[in-house]
């Protein structure tokens, strides 16, 4: 994903000359075609995560469109005042990308685990929160992003992430999109964790369909199209790489309790302790039941039920 941020706001500069590319120290080589071309509109902000929030902020209360970029766990735990109160109280367009986002840096232990992101970021008024799924929508959702004018946090994943949308991707700000029409289950999920839904429904051949919904706008909540499919799938399973609190899943269960519906939830997350010795991003998943094995198994389960 990061090779395709990289790309895509080098191209979307050429005519948006108020973008600026703010760097915490990270990304040099990746962005050596953005600092060829808009030499004056890089800024290696350094170790300072915070600082370049603030920066950012006032780049933007100038009349610009500043993107600040850095690990995701170092981009939001390190910046969440000056986020609140230099962006967000100023409804300031600022775009804040996380890269490595949920377990991209799982074998680099819990400092650059990125799981309570959302929660964190959820609770801050004027923020949006985009989760593409993988580097095609993340050119799509960037695009828009930059149109709306507002905060954005942006959530990506690292590098290598599979793609998701082979054919054109029609993704909306805000407005859910079905990946997978099916019968009697559904799946929530956000993010590049999605593929991992898409396999599980591969692995059972046709025998079960459910119907996959890749929710890449995690705020604004559509709550309404949430209710809608809700109300049409009584089994569900929500899938994210985030922990249990304050993610995807409450958000959806949350709907449920409110329109007083009767779901019955499977969920897969990364739980709600701090991760220890689990590995690569590849063993953690399957420690973490987030694999697509273990997926294909709730969905035979709830099936049953």
């Amino acid at each position: 994903m990061r090779n395709a941020f990289s790309e895509e706001i080098t191209r979307l500069s050429k005519k948006n000359k108020k973008i600026i590319l703010l760097s915490g120290d990270i990304g040099n080589k990746l962005f050596d075609n953005f600092k060829k071309k808009y030499p004056s509109r890089f800024i290696n902000c350094g170790v300072a995560e915070a600082n370049m929030t603030t920066v950012a902020a006032g780049l933007a209360y100038a009349g610009y469109m500043p993107i600040t970029y850095t690990i995701t766990s170092f981009n939001v735990l390190k910046t969440v005042e000056q986020i609140k109160l230099d962006i967000c109280y100023q409804n300031l367009p600022v775009i804040i990308v996380g890269v490595g986002s949920g377990l991209a840096y799982s074998n680099l232990g819990t400092t650059h685990h990125s799981i309570e992101d959302v929660g964190v970021l959820n609770s801050i008024s004027n923020l949006n929160i985009i989760s593409p799924a993988d580097a095609k929508e993340l050119r799509v959702l960037l695009h828009q992003a930059l149109k709306i004018k507002k905060p954005v946090y942006f959530r990506i994943g690292k590098k290598n992430e599979k793609i998701i949308y082979n054919n054109k991707c029609n993704s909306k700000f805000g407005d859910p999109s079905v990946l997978e029409k099916g019968k009697e289950i559904c799946i929530f999920g956000t993010g590049n964790i999605l593929i991992n839904a898409i396999q599980a429904s591969k692995n059972l051949k046709n025998k079960i369909k459910p119907q996959i919904i890749n929710i890449h706008t995690i705020k604004p909540f559509n709550e309404k199209k949430i209710y809608k499919y809700l109300k049409k799938f009584k089994k569900i399973i929500i899938l994210e790489e985030h922990v249990d609190k304050g993610g995807l899943c409450d958000l959806i269960m949350k709907v449920s309790a409110k329109f007083k519906l009767k779901n019955i939830f499977l969920n897969h997350n990364a739980g709600n302790n701090f991760l220890v010795g689990v590995g690569n991003n590849k063993n953690a998943r399957k420690i973490l039941r987030l694999d697509s094995s273990s997926i294909t198994k709730s969905i035979i389960k709830l099936s049953k039920m």
